[in-house]
């Protein structure tokens, strides 16, 4: 080896992580999204009737949720240290197609229940997110759901919107 490239090799800085545009801070845009939307979530779960411990109304789990969502956050946009920061890839994308999916699985259910909805979603999840095939994902969407609703709107009896596969199928069999 030379001298000139030794001398060059001691010479080089490593590069700092979190350096150039990422320490503009961009990388605290997702916290602050998450603090205002968390902000906004306290405030309407309040809204809602919190009851109390020993009778809890239909806003105190979303309440209790969001506050600690929103202290978390805010420790987020606090935190000057960039290098626990993930960089943006493709799974990431994966992610927010994720969060999307269940935006549309709430949706579909509150209009037309919940067989079809997560039917999809199952079938969304097995066969994107799990790269499974299209066989087992097939059956372990129509088997999930079954057990989904049995489970809970049959056993624990929870009360589902109308449902239009449940009610075709209750007016075609005459229950």
């Amino acid at each position: 080896m030379s001298d000139d490239t030794l001398e060059a090799t001691e010479v080089a800085e490593p590069e700092v992580v979190g350096s150039g545009a990422r320490n503009n801070g961009r990388y605290r845009l997702v916290p602050v999204v998450l603090l205002v939307t968390a902000i906004v979530a306290v405030v309407e779960s309040w809204r809602l009737d919190l009851g109390e411990l020993t009778n809890p109304g239909p806003g105190l789990w979303p309440f209790v949720v969001s506050i600690a969502v929103t202290v978390t956050a805010a420790i987020l946009t606090m935190v000057p240290d960039t290098e626990a920061y993930e960089k943006w890839t493709r799974l990431t994308t994966l992610l927010v197609g994720g969060v999307l999916s269940l935006v549309v699985f709430i949706l579909l259910f509150t209009a037309i229940g919940f067989v079809v909805p997560a039917f999809l979603l199952l079938l969304l999840w097995l066969r994107v997110f799990g790269e499974e095939s299209w066989r087992l994902a097939l059956v372990l969407a129509v088997g999930g759901t079954a057990v989904f609703y049995v489970g809970f709107a049959v056993l624990l009896g929870v009360p589902f919107p109308d449902d239009i596969v449940v009610g075709t199928i209750t007016r075609l069999i005459g229950m």
